[in-house]
């Protein structure tokens, strides 16, 4: 009887904080939060037969770059959504750079990615085994030193829609920077 009682509590006790950090993301200041280093990315997740992480992403100097990981990354701060810095620059280790795009139009662009948050965002599910791609923007916490993933898709195991208009733009503006730096 009285393992169950203790079990029942640490049940509780888990419940209470994984809805204090969902109400925390919730209430996330927004007005402090900017674009960081990476604007924009397009990744994916293949797990079929081994790892593979692999994508393109934007910087706010406009320079765009491409990577490929086979070794397995996994981030020091694992919380959905969000990648320290030190976590991002990880991730992206080894990258190249595959092309450029007009840094002020890139900054016009970037206007969205806040309104693009507040949109509702559809998933599928939770990660599969096999993979996945994404489209994503990043909003950037300088105080906490967090980037924060703003869905604009997903498909696959990793299916998502943003219906923000807003999200809907950056997603054209990433699929067709895609389109002229990609062979």
């Amino acid at each position: 009887m009285g393992r169950l009682w203790i079990a029942a509590l640490l049940l509780l006790a888990a419940g209470c904080s994984a809805k204090g950090d969902a109400e925390s993301d919730l209430d996330r200041d927004f007005h402090k939060e900017v674009i960081g280093d990476v604007v924009l990315e397009s990744y994916a997740v293949d797990m079929t037969w081994g790892y593979k992480l692999s994508g393109m992403y934007i910087t706010a100097d406009g320079k765009v770059w491409s990577y490929e990981r086979t070794k397995p990354w996994y981030p020091e701060r694992i919380k959905t959504g969000q990648l320290s810095r030190r976590d991002m620059l990880t991730k992206h280790e080894g990258a190249t750079q595959i092309g450029t795009v007009d840094p002020v139009y890139l900054r016009d662009v970037a206007k969205m990615i806040k309104p693009a948050a507040m949109g509702p965002v559809t998933k599928a599910g939770d990660v599969g085994a096999g993979g996945g791609a994404v489209d994503v923007a990043y909003l950037y916490d300088p105080d906490a030193r967090v980037y924060y993933e703003v869905i604009l898709s997903g498909e696959g195991d990793r299916v998502a829609s943003n219906s923000a208009p807003e999200a809907q733009l950056l997603l054209d503006y990433l699929h067709e920077v895609k389109g002229l730096v990609q062979p």
